[in-house]
């Protein structure tokens, strides 16, 4: 069981063209395919891999919310919606929640097939743990 790196940040915003600039200007990452999830948003890569995560908060937002769940609109840090780690062996994680009462929700990424666990650390800031599909 190892958490291998780090996978992802996901922001929620209001200003979706202004922070697509600002990365891909001011960063340099490239902006890039996303599945086809229910509510808009942007993927921007480096390196080849989608680093950025961006959830729009206009337009559907109740998609959005039974997507993702419920998060309360911010700026700064509350902008940020959770992180993901990309992580092997599924069951012994599952077990490790379980075993420690930690609770999380869970589901597959529509097109990439990905498994997901999404746990939420002491500080209220939602972790996802993301393996290869079918887990193995």
């Amino acid at each position: 069981m190892t958490v291998h790196y780090l996978d992802h940040f996901t922001l929620r915003t209001e200003h979706v063209d202004a922070t697509v600039s600002f990365y891909r200007d001011a960063l340099g990452l490239e902006e890039g395919w996303r599945p086809a999830f229910p509510f808009p948003g942007s993927w921007l890569y480096s390196a080849g891999r989608p680093l950025l995560h961006i959830a729009s908060l206009q337009g559907s937002a109740a998609q959005l919310e039974t997507y993702l769940g419920v998060r309360a609109a911010g700026d700064g840090s509350g902008a940020l919606d959770h992180i993901a780690l990309r992580c092997n062996d599924l069951e012994s994680h599952r077990q490790r929640l379980h075993t420690l009462g930690v609770p999380f929700t869970e589901r597959v990424v529509p097109e990439l097939f990905e498994h997901q666990l999404f746990v939420e650390d002491p500080n209220g800031i939602r972790v996802e743990l993301i393996f290869a599909y079918p887990a193995a």
